[in-house]
């Protein structure tokens, strides 16, 4: 890993409390830039025992970097303006926004279509979507501005696939609208000077993947995985590493699978 390949860049990570928007911000500090940590809770790590222990600005702080932790509804447009803002007017701008925020939060045993009730439809598409959507139209000004800027966003593997009792769906569906609209915006910020690519997780073992395993069964699925194992949160911050730095310089428009190669088994 390359030290300070991003000293002076202002970063945004989304759902940065625990899980991979952690590993996204820490990495992100780690290589010399400063972020500002959004969240509906910044102790929301607090609750899962698989998670690091402190908060993630301490850990940004305690790697010598600036640190700005802000509690917010990315769903609500009008906080999300405001959350980018408070960015914006601390820093003087924003160089790199990662939107994690996002999850399949409601109960997997009701996730096939035909079983979904609308409520959760609503759910997933809002912090999932347009938590995405209002974030990504708040720091283009800023990026515009500057002439450049990276905007990854978080998709999933399950926007790719079907599992054969057609579970997930709506999480699934909304993650595929992540993507595709990653790709538009690739298409209107580029000449612009910005880029915006996505990744993609698989099955990761967060903190609260690893708590509802009992449940999902992910837990047993290391077979179905080429590379014989699940991921974790710093595999994708590895990824980002790429799509934020100048390795990436001619990438945009991209979403990439981080999921040792389980989407080559999936229907």
């Amino acid at each position: 890993m390359a030290e300070n390949r991003l000293e002076g860049r202002r970063a945004v990570v989304t759902g940065a409390a625990r899980g991979i928007g952690r590993a996204c911000a820490t990495r992100l500090a780690e290589l010399g830039a400063d972020v500002a940590v959004l969240d509906l809770d910044l102790r929301g790590g607090e609750r899962y025992e698989h998670e690091p222990d402190g908060l993630t600005v301490d850990t940004i702080e305690g790697l010598g970097r600036r640190a700005l932790g802000i509690e917010v509804d990315l769903a609500d447009e009008a906080a999300a303006h405001a959350a980018i803002g408070q960015v914006v007017d601390a820093w003087g701008g924003v160089d790199v926004l990662v939107n994690v925020a996002g999850g399949a939060v409601t109960p997997y045993e009701r996730s096939r279509p035909t079983a979904t009730p609308t409520s959760d439809v609503q759910r997933i598409f809002a912090l999932n979507f347009l938590t995405m959507v209002h974030c990504c139209q708040a720091a283009a000004p800023s990026m515009r501005a500057s002439g450049a800027g990276v905007i990854v966003n978080v998709s999933s593997t399950a926007a790719f696939t079907v599992f054969p009792d057609g579970s997930n769906a709506a999480y699934a569906s909304v993650k595929a609208a992540v993507s595709h609209f990653t790709r538009h915006l690739a298409a209107e910020l580029g000449p612009d000077g910005i880029r915006v690519n996505a990744f993609a997780p698989g099955i990761t073992l967060t903190g609260r993947i690893i708590e509802e395993s009992s449940s999902t069964g992910y837990s047993s699925r290391e077979a179905e995985v080429p590379l014989r194992r699940l991921g974790r949160p710093e595999d994708c911050a590895d990824v980002l590493e790429f799509l934020v730095s100048d390795l990436s310089g001619f990438v945009t428009g991209r979403v990439v699978p981080v999921d040792g190669g389980w989407i080559l088994g999936a229907s």
